[in-house]
């Protein structure tokens, strides 16, 4: 197994952790159609992630990206009619999923689920249509924009945030205002009085390109639950406030273990650290104006 230390990706922060859990994701996938040993995730005391593959450094960005290429076909004609969770119906979201296979089923049930007749969105969603902003949109496009080059940095490079559309990109693709983003970042949300610009006329939006396409399939382990109020698993509701929780472990975890690290929550310090767990954080999903959804900054919780 080649041990990997993934230095651009720090699982202390929501788009980092969810970065880590995507890779995993696809690493897993890649290890099952191979027929190889299942890959394992674990982090340092610093949060930065580091996997265990049998797939070597060389060649880590563009097996990833091969495996996120096959769930663009989903995306494009499967979802080709949805561009935020919450367009969907109960009738047009029981179409797809009878349709859908076992893995893209899971992809299905992480961006929303249907309780009675009302459809309840992923509470990791903060791109709910306000500023021309779409979950499942966001999605397409990052994925026909992400090349290997945009992994490799996201992986092994300090993120810059510099990947900027270029603008034959933004015709070709008719991206408009568009912007590709999970609005997983606290720093998307950034507020008139803060800025040199005015967003709406100006485009001078940057990102890391290629965590954002890592962090698309972690969706698929992070079902929405059917309580009365639906909210993301890992997930907590106070009001207009949701709150999601993760744990870092340091003892190497397959897809499995880390999956079941993340559902039994935060709540049990001296159980989590038995298992491996070391540090547990915490993001929230706030509501502002119009009803435009950000997340908080990561933050510490033991």
């Amino acid at each position: 197994m080649q041990v990997l230390t993934l230095e651009g990706i720090d699982g202390q922060h929501l788009w980092g952790f969810l970065t880590a859990l995507g890779s995993l994701s696809l690493l897993d996938e890649h290890a099952r159609a191979e027929m190889l040993e299942a890959p394992k995730l674990a982090f340092k005391e610093d949060g930065t992630a580091v996997v265990h593959s049998r797939v070597v450094k060389e060649q880590l960005a563009a097996t990833l990206l091969a495996r996120l290429r096959r769930l663009q076909p989903y995306l494009e004609q499967d979802l080709a009619t949805v561009k935020k969770p919450g367009d969907f119906m109960r009738a047009s979201y029981e179409s797809i999923a009878y349709a859908s296979r076992p893995d893209t089923l899971d992809f299905l049930a992480g961006l929303a689920c249907v309780v009675g007749d009302e459809v309840s969105e992923s509470t990791l969603c903060a791109a709910n249509g306000a500023s021309h902003q779409n979950l499942v949109q966001s999605m397409r496009d990052i994925l026909r924009l992400v090349e290997d080059e945009h992994v490799r940095l996201a992986l092994f490079g300090i993120w810059q945030k510099a990947y900027r559309v270029p603008d034959d990109k933004r015709q070709q693709l008719q991206l408009g205002t568009r912007k590709p983003t999970l609005r997983l970042d606290p720093s998307d949300e950034r507020l008139y009085a803060l800025r040199l610009s005015n967003p709406t006329t100006t485009d001078d939006f940057r990102t890391e390109l290629g965590a954002q396409a890592l962090a698309i399939p972690a969706f698929g382990l992070l079902p929405v639950v059917p309580h009365k109020q639906p909210v993301t698993v890992a997930s907590t509701r106070h009001r207009q406030r949701v709150t999601f929780s993760w744990p870092l472990w340091n003892v190497p975890a397959t897809l499995p273990t880390a999956r079941a690290l993340l559902w039994g929550g935060i709540g049990r310090p001296q159980v989590q650290r038995e298992r491996g767990v070391f540090a547990a954080f915490s993001a929230d999903r706030v509501s502002g104006t119009k009803g435009k959804l950000s997340f908080t900054p990561s933050q510490g919780v033991w």
